[in-house]
């Protein structure tokens, strides 16, 4: 019921996976079917209060949400009595009274929030769908604007400025590097094969993506260097068939804060990209963390762990001197060839995700865990997992 008697109105709302939506509008018993006031009064109803849903439950990705996202595919009929109704023309088929506006988005939204936050889990699966929907509609909205632009220009899009490609004319055996900072990229490029090697610097710790809107993501100036270098498509357009190298490697620094880019890299990768992952091209490099020399022999370890395995056994009994990299702008081109680059020399690690998550479910819900924008998740692994760890191996 409206407030002092001006009508009231009736509705439902359902989002089956199986429909592709029909809306059902009517004003005192007249149907409606372009719609009007009334069904902006609903749209504006559930989109503000699933905004004001995703705030409580914290997830900061529903501010670019839109009414299209949340009613497309949606089964919605809504009756609306109001007194002396105004129509657009004689057929009645659109409702133009301005007051209905107002009145069915308070009445509607009242009774969408508290069934919101009476059905945490319900709402929460409900705002899951329909961002799925508002970043589909991002995307098409950005790749309209590349062609856009492609068809200005009258030729291909550039790659981006800071990519040292390779000259194959094909992608078999080929590799792309992304690596950590200009100086790292320098040794990279010196030491690369220049045939089969590419390389793509990016500045430090890259956006991530897990707990970021879908519009910061596609203003990310070093996501859309990346994606653009890659040529394959981002979600439900990632085509792995149009990728420009054979192997993705993550080349970062062998210590902690290289351990989170290359987690956010994953990240990026699991999310925007799940087809490469599935299909094997993506790598983590094994660069080394100490050099272990005795006379004029030298060997490389990747860890604490290694570099004790050598003292005990190659280097055993002997005086060793060991200098640790503080990164892979610190190494030669030689080295950083001998020991990360050179497919005959090096040690790659082939991210994968596990045959008993074919659904991508499990590590998906660990991914939003471990990367999502509640810090709470976070807190409870570490307290669940905490036992786990050895004490020497945390890096003081």
């Amino acid at each position: 019921e409206f407030p002092e008697s001006q009508g009231r109105v009736e509705w439902a709302v359902a989002w089956p996976l199986w429909s592709e939506g029909s809306f059902s509008w009517y004003c005192n018993t007249i149907p409606t079917p372009d719609g009007g006031t009334h069904e902006q009064g609903l749209r504006q109803a559930l989109v503000r209060s699933l905004r004001s849903f995703a705030d409580l439950v914290h997830n900061k990705k529903a501010k670019d949400l839109s009414p299209d996202d949340v009613v497309t595919g949606s089964e919605v009929m809504l009756s609306v009595f109001i007194r002396e109704p105004q129509f657009q023309s004689q057929t009645k088929d659109r409702l133009t009274s301005p007051e209905a506006t107002a009145l069915v988005e308070k009445a509607v939204r009242d009774h969408f929030d508290h069934y919101l936050t009476d059905n945490m889990e319900r709402g929460k699966a409900l705002l899951g769908y329909v961002l799925e929907r508002m970043d589909d509609r991002l995307r098409r909205k950005q790749e309209r604007e590349v062609k856009r632009k492609s068809a200005t220009t009258g030729r291909k899009l550039r790659l981006p400025g800071k990519l040292t490609d390779c000259s194959a004319d094909s992608p078999e055996g080929t590799e792309l590097f992304i690596v950590e900072g200009d100086s790292a990229g320098g040794s990279a490029k010196q030491a690369r094969d220049r045939k089969t090697q590419a390389i793509l610097p990016i500045r430090g710790k890259i956006l991530n993506v897990a707990s970021a809107t879908s519009a910061k993501i596609l203003a990310n100036q070093e996501i859309a260097d990346l994606i653009q270098a890659l040529g394959c498509g981002t979600r439900k357009d990632c085509d792995a068939s149009q990728l420009r190298y054979e192997r993705i490697i993550i080349m970062t620094d062998a210590d902690v804060d290289g351990a989170h880019i290359a987690t956010l890299l994953m990240t990026f990768f699991f999310q925007e990209m799940p087809d490469l992952v599935r299909k094997g091209h993506l790598y983590l490099a094994q660069p080394p963390l100490y050099r272990l020399t005795v006379g004029s022999k030298s060997l490389y370890a990747r860890d604490d762990a290694h570099r004790i395995e050598i003292e005990k056994t190659a280097f055993k009994g002997k005086k060793v001197e060991v200098s640790r990299f503080k990164g892979l702008g610190e190494m030669n081109p030689n080295q950083l060839k001998e020991t990360t680059m050179d497919p005959k020399t090096r040690g790659l690690l082939r991210v994968t995700l596990p045959q008993e998550y074919e659904e991508r479910a499990g590590v998906k819900d660990l991914v939003d865990r471990l990367m999502g924008n509640n810090p709470a998740h976070r807190f409870a692994f570490i307290q669940e997992n905490a036992a786990r760890l050895d004490d020497e191996v945390i890096d003081a």
